[in-house]
């Protein structure tokens, strides 16, 4: 029978949430789908529950006087029976964090909760899964790394999250953030991490440079527009002379490596960008191109915040510095570091700063 293991390594089988998927889809009703199958409404609600966080993404919308719907990831779920037999990692469950976090703040009457926008990454959900253990656990809703950092500069949020490529790529990278990041911010390091090509499991359209992604019979995925990775691959992309019209697949995009990895799991894509930790939790091997930096962005009187040396303090824990590190991909080795900009960015120094 396929599973997915969760956060504590019990088996979570798939087959309860694809028989009731399919029922959903055929009757547009989640009550009429638990009676077709014998099922409480209860369990049918706790099982699309464990679904949803087990995959990281909602399967069904739920409206009055509509009834109930599948999202595109449930149509995909139950069209795609290679997803079903496929493992698939608990750190998924973090791709629904908008929605978690939207509902949090419609039964929150506390105005002193924290907003964090941030690109989504295994790193973050690590520390957001940490977080949600606080008495009163921050908001976080994934965006672009652009978007991310946007948001901080427009006082929307109080941390954003995002990353930036080190070596030949930064500095054109950075020029992206150079109007959003000011002297009066702080970055705190969350981790390095590996970036680079996802394929299917013995690399059959042998893929391994961004070239070999503009031939005609390789399809990609993308990431959304805004993400810090799409404005990696247009800028690889560029350095080898081509552009999203070369590659076929190119407007094909997802919001998540994780979802990225199972789009490719599927068999609805040869190749995409992502981190090496989806790559290996959804058994497709990867090709590397580049190390990342991953930050955290705030305003400086942030570090002084009760709530915010919490944030600090599991990011200089050795449990926290344990559980990213075994991450495939992931280096840990300065987390917990707090710089200036110019500090994170040295070369930069005398051009990102206005």
């Amino acid at each position: 029978m396929p599973f997915l293991l969760n956060s504590s390594d019990k088996p979570f089988s798939l087959a309860k949430g694809m028989s009731l998927l399919a029922a959903i889809e055929k009757n547009g009703s989640l009550q009429v789908a638990s009676k077709t199958l014998a099922m409480s409404y209860r369990n049918a609600w706790d099982a699309l529950a464990e679904m949803e966080r087990v995959l990281g993404a909602p399967v069904v919308v739920m409206s009055r006087g509509r009834g109930s719907e599948l999202t595109v990831l449930g149509r995909r779920l139950v069209a795609a029976d290679r997803l079903i037999h496929a493992r698939m990692d608990p750190l998924l469950d973090s791709m629904a964090s908008e929605i978690e976090a939207d509902i949090r703040n419609a039964i929150s009457a506390s105005g002193d909760v924290l907003k964090i926008v941030a690109s989504h990454g295994f790193a973050i959900e690590a520390l957001n899964r940490s977080l949600q253990k606080q008495p009163l656990p921050p908001d976080l809703s994934y965006r672009g790394s652009l978007e991310a950092v946007s948001a901080l500069h427009r006082g929307s949020c109080h941390i954003a999250g995002f990353h930036v490529p080190v070596g030949a790529c930064e500095a054109a990278i950075l020029q992206h953030f150079k109007p959003l990041l000011k002297p009066h911010h702080r970055l705190i390091k969350l981790a390095n991490r590996r970036q680079g090509i996802m394929v299917a499991k013995g690399n059959p359209k042998n893929v391994w440079t961004v070239a070999d992604l503009a031939r005609p019979d390789v399809l990609f995925v993308n990431r959304q527009q805004g993400s810090g990775t799409r404005l990696m691959f247009d800028l690889l992309l560029h350095q080898e002379g081509k552009s999203g019209a070369d590659i076929n697949g190119y407007e094909n995009t997802e919001l998540t490596h994780a979802a990225v990895a199972a789009y490719i799991l599927c068999g609805k894509a040869d190749a995409g960008i992502g981190v090496e930790t989806a790559a290996r939790h959804f058994d497709l091997d990867f090709v590397p191109l580049l190390t990342e930096q991953y930050f955290l962005a705030c305003d400086h009187t942030l570090l002084a915040d009760t709530r915010f040396v919490t944030i600090l303090d599991i990011l200089q824990s050795s449990e926290f510095r344990t559980t990213v590190n075994n991450l495939p991909g992931y280096d840990v080795s300065d987390t917990g570091s707090v710089l200036r900009v110019e500090e994170a960015f040295a070369e930069m120094n005398s051009t990102l700063l206005v």
